[in-house]
């Protein structure tokens, strides 16, 4: 995805961060948009919201109209989302300026709002999902651990505010104990429970280059290299010989300390 470098004025392409809304129902995981049967309801034509650089409240308050053009909805989308109004073909009022009542006998379309002109709806309103958005007996939540540390099962979300993208889990898993439980497997869950199946082990078998670390906070010693490899992919490659980890069994670099160096002074 593309960020703002407002120091020097520029767009630069990032590999957005694990969890990133991509789309209705997507998030971004590697640096791929894959869907996720949790992932958060967005539009996906505004997925972002208003570009920072337009000062899209004058944009628009200057002549609504602008949101009818491409570029002008592109970049103050938000903002032309919350100034429309329910009528299909006159969403944002008039088409040109300085319409009167004059025009409505041969620009109705153009001057649709000073002529009233346009089918009046029933707007639609997205909530939050509070279930998954793909019903499918093929389809799982993606698995992230095996379990939520400090979480019991059946504890409920803290901060339920947060507990809206699965990147939580990565992050305050504790805020949010009931939301992350769809990501993880536990021994001690009854197969005749209502909860989402999920396989009893993550899919991920080996560390691929590029891969990012699945728990960064457990990241900050070589030993976990050692122990779980596979939890901190970024990390232990630059601890491992070969490419591609696979388990704790690949010949493993031990930081060398440097050399002391003796200076001997002869008076």
């Amino acid at each position: 995805m593309l960020c703002a470098d407002v120091l020097r004025g520029l767009c630069i392409p990032q590999i957005a961060l694990i969890g990133t809304s991509c789309g209705d129902g997507k998030v971004c995981i590697n640096g791929q948009c894959v869907s996720d049967p949790y992932a958060p309801q967005i539009d996906e034509n505004c997925a972002f919201g208003d570009r920072p650089s337009y000062s899209c409240s004058l944009f628009i308050n200057d002549f609504m109209g602008n949101s009818y053009s491409t570029l002008g909805y592109r970049a103050c989308c938000d903002t032309c989302n919350n100034a429309s109004r329910p009528v299909k073909g006159c969403e944002y009022g008039d088409r040109i300026i300085d319409c009167t009542k004059d025009h409505c006998l041969n620009s109705q379309v153009d001057c649709c709002g000073t002529c009233n002109y346009g089918t009046p709806f029933t707007p639609t309103y997205s909530t939050r999902r509070s279930s998954p958005k793909r019903l499918a007996t093929t389809v799982n939540p993606l698995v992230l651990f095996t379990s939520i540390k400090d979480c019991e099962q059946g504890d409920q979300d803290l901060r339920p505010e947060l507990c809206t993208n699965f990147s939580v889990c990565l992050i305050q898993p504790t805020q949010c104990c009931h939301y992350c439980s769809s990501y993880y497997t536990s021994a001690t869950t009854s197969t005749t429970t209502t909860r989402p199946l999920i396989p009893s082990t993550s899919p991920k078998t080996k560390c691929e280059p590029g891969d990012l670390d699945l728990r960064p906070e457990q990241c900050l010693s070589p030993s976990v290299c050692k122990t779980q490899p596979l939890q901190c992919c970024n990390y232990c490659s630059f601890y491992f010989k070969t490419e591609s980890i696979t388990t704790p069994t690949i010949p493993f670099i031990t930081p060398i300390s440097p050399k002391r160096k003796i200076f001997r002074i002869y008076l």
